[in-house]
Order: structure tokens, then sequence, then C-alpha cells
């Protein structure tokens, strides 16, 4: 049995911790509608309070999609915006769902979170600052195959038995063995190709005259820009009558892109094994894909990109570094940076550094946050 598994993060707004005690966001919060599974349009509510136990959430998974039937399982996780913690399972994967979105009682799953479960979750670090919590939701498309029709096959009719003739005596013919009637099946005909083997790719991408082949359903499932993008190419295929071009990539090295669908395709990072942390080649390669990431809105992709670059920051790299962060609204990594140049007793160094002064000229906004940090730390107010 073929299935398709894709993951949505959706962020519950509002949430925060004083003394240790979760504050709920009290208030209804629904996600935008998103794809999984292909083609299927979903999206997630969150309510507040929970029908089943008082002391609960409630997180619904909605079919959006219009004249479809679809069978799912699902998953709930909560999410380490530093991705520095495993995502911490909240909901187990269901049984099979089927959904219908023209039944009204069978368009939405809801799955209950205890209150406590995320109280305790808090205190172990998945806290998202003081903007909410970062739920991540599983969906497994499970494609049920449709029935073989069975076609009958007509008996063979004996043929009639002949009258003996007294004369003159015949040799009895000889009897036609069974395997001679029943027709060979043709040795031209292909087998069935079994539903989990990968279809053939249907979509390629140049990147500097290099060409990548993908699968349209995969991407779109992905990524909502990658679904946008395949979506106005198969628009101009349908308004020209031709066939689809080739995807030209702007603005990306090769490799990157490479990278960029390895990741989706195996939910990893490249292997970097072998290579040292000082390796400036590595570095601008995570940096180069942390911006592919953005751009393409893979936020998990993202925040594992900001978690290997917060592990080689340093007194030479880490004004660069900050301006990068502040560049592409990278919280988790701009975090690690103002850490390093408040906790590391080496600010002097850091401010020789040439970034430093890349920094202060276009950046000082953010160098006001590390200054008055780096007060409070060494208890200067």
């Amino acid at each position: 049995m073929a299935t398709t598994t894709s993951r949505t993060t959706f962020k519950v707004p509002g949430l925060a911790t004083s003394d240790g005690i979760l504050v709920i966001w009290p208030h209804f919060h629904r996600s935008a509608v998103f794809t999984a599974g292909g083609y299927y349009d979903w999206s997630i509510c969150y309510y507040p309070d929970s029908l089943y136990d008082s002391d609960s959430i409630d997180l619904c998974l909605q079919l959006e999609s219009r004249g479809t039937e679809v069978t799912i399982s699902s998953s709930v996780s909560l999410l380490d915006p530093k991705a520095t913690l495993p995502p911490l399972n909240l909901v187990k994967p269901s049984p099979p769902l089927r959904f219908d979105s023209e039944d009204e009682d069978r368009r939405m799953v809801t799955h209950w979170v205890p209150k406590r479960v995320l109280r305790e979750a808090l205190r172990h670090g998945y806290l998202q600052g003081q903007s909410g919590l970062l739920f991540q939701w599983t969906i497994t498309v499970i494609y049920v195959p449709e029935p073989e029709l069975m076609i009958p096959v007509p008996e063979l009719m004996p043929m009639p038995m002949l009258e003996p003739e007294l004369t003159p005596v015949q040799e009895p013919r000889p009897e036609v063995p069974t395997a001679d009637v029943v027709p060979e099946p043709m040795s031209d005909v292909p087998d069935v190709a079994p539903l989990s083997m990968v279809p053939a790719t249907d979509v390629t991408y140049s990147v500097w005259g290099l060409l990548f082949h993908a699968h349209k359903a995969i991407l779109a499932a992905q990524s909502p820009v990658f679904k946008a993008e395949l979506s106005e190419a198969m628009k101009k295929k349908q308004a020209i009558g031709a066939p689809a071009a080739i995807i030209e990539v702007d603005g990306m090295r090769p490799d990157v892109f490479e990278a960029l669908l390895s990741y989706i395709y195996t939910d990893a990072l490249p292997d970097t094994e072998g290579q040292s942390d000082e390796d400036d080649d590595a570095t601008q390669m995570m940096c180069d894909l942390l911006v592919a990431a953005d751009r393409y809105d893979l936020e998990r992709l993202k925040l594992l990109c900001e978690r290997e670059l917060s592990k080689i920051v340093d007194v030479e790299n880490v004004a660069k570094m900050l301006a990068f962060a502040d560049d592409h609204y990278c919280c988790a990594l701009q975090d690690a940076c103002i850490e390093f140049m408040v906790t590391s007793g080496r600010m002097e160094e850091v401010v020789e550094s040439p970034g430093y002064q890349l920094l202060r000229r276009k950046h000082p906004l953010i160098l006001v946050d590390v200054l008055e940090k780096f007060l409070i730390f060494h208890n200067v107010y």
C-alpha cells in the first residue's frame, strides 16, 4: 500500500511562561490553507478549551479540498524553535482516517492535548520566546488501490464426439495435452509495477545549465512556493498547448539546489562529515542553503541550518553571522551570536573584527540590543 508523508508547522501565538506556569492563548486560532499529500488542501484549528477535557486544548485538522475523499494517518509533535531538542510527540500516529469533503462529519479530525503536557514541555525548553509554541503536524496519505476487475474467461467447450466408423479402422487420434490448449502469455507484456514503486520524474529544473529532475507531487507537498511555481508552469503549458518547459532557477548555485532537493526527499542536511567547523566553503554552503530554505518556505530546514551555523560561531565570524541572521530573520542564530558576544569575554576582539564595522554601519539597532544585554550580564545596571 503506497503512502505519501508531508509535514507542516503551526504556531499558536501568545503562549508564554510566568514562573513556570503556562499561559494559554485564550482565543480560537486558525492556520492558512496548506497542501499535504500531493494536492489535498488542509487547515489546522486551535481551540484553547477542549470539548473532551477542560484542562486540554484541541487541535483540529480539516480537509479544505472540495469533491474529494482521502484516507490518512496523522500525528502531532512539538518543535524546538532552536532545533536543539528533538520533536516531542504529543499525539501518536492515528489509525487510518477516511476524510470526505462532502460529509460534514468526515471533514475534520480532532486531537486533544493535555495542558499539563505543554507545561512540562515548556520547562524543557520548547518555548518560542514570548511569541508562541511551534507544532508540527505529520499527515500520511494512504493510497488504497482500486480492486482489480475480474474478466471472466469463457470455458472451452468440448468438441462433439464422432461416431466411430466400422471400416476402415482408423488409428485413434492422439489426445492434445491440456497445456497446448491454453495460450501462453505474450512475452512482451510488461509486469505491472507495484504501488510502492516511485513513478518517473515529471518536472525538470535548470540551474546554471545543470538539469535536476524531480516529482511535482513531492515538491508541492513540501513547499507552498514550489506548489505555486508548478501551478503557474502548468497554466502556461495549457495556454500555449505546448509541452512543459524546463523551469529556470536564478540566484542559486547548483550544489545548493541539489542540497535543497536532497533535504526534501530525505529530510536530512547534506553530509558534512570530514569537513572542519572552520571550513569556509562548508559555512558558506550552510548560509546559502538557509537562504534557499527561506526562499522556498521550508521552515524546518531553515531551523536546522541555523542550528548548524550556531555551532561554528567564533570571534572572527560572529559579527558577520549576526548581520546575516538579522537580514534573514533567523531568531535562533541571532540569539546564539548575541550570547557569544555577551558571555565569551572576548568582546574587544569582536569589535576589532572586520565584520563588526559592517554590523555597526548597516545594523545599528541590533548592536543596541547586544550592548544592553552585555551591560546587564556584567552587572553594570
